[in-house]
């Protein structure tokens, strides 16, 4: 699969740290889950360093209050991109697409990794680059 360079725009998350990455991914999303619905809103998993966060784009002070969770501003900028159809059958290839990318493009440490679960279906995965 061929990656794409898009920008992303900032992004401010209310997060659940997984307690294991991968193994504990299940776990933070149905931890975030019982505090907040998930149907209708922008997710974003986060892998930074060797951790993995499950995160909901942010409805506003008040929402982040109530449910006591972490908030993680990302800052934004390119990304290179690659959309992984029926993602829940092909999970084993998410850590290979990504080190697909890392190995095209100059990787922005600065910024994490980024899963965006666009739907049930499509996942897009989001690996911060340099450009220029």
């Amino acid at each position: 699969m061929k990656s794409q360079i898009i920008q992303q725009p900032p992004l401010r998350l209310i997060t659940v740290k997984a307690k294991s990455f991968p193994e504990g991914i299940r776990g933070a999303w149905q931890e975030i889950e019982s505090k907040r619905k998930i149907k209708g809103r922008k997710a974003y998993g986060l892998i930074i360093e060797d951790e993995y966060f499950a995160g909901l784009v942010s409805d506003g002070e008040l929402e982040e209050r109530v449910t006591g969770l972490p908030v993680i501003e990302v800052a934004g900028g390119p990304c290179a991109r690659i959309k992984l159809e029926d993602w829940q059958k092909n999970i084993a290839q998410i850590g290979p697409l990504f080190a697909q990318m890392a190995a095209e493009h100059e990787v922005d440490p600065s910024r994490p990794a980024m899963e965006f679960y666009r739907s049930f279906t499509e996942l897009h995965l989001l690996l911060p680059v340099k450009i220029g």
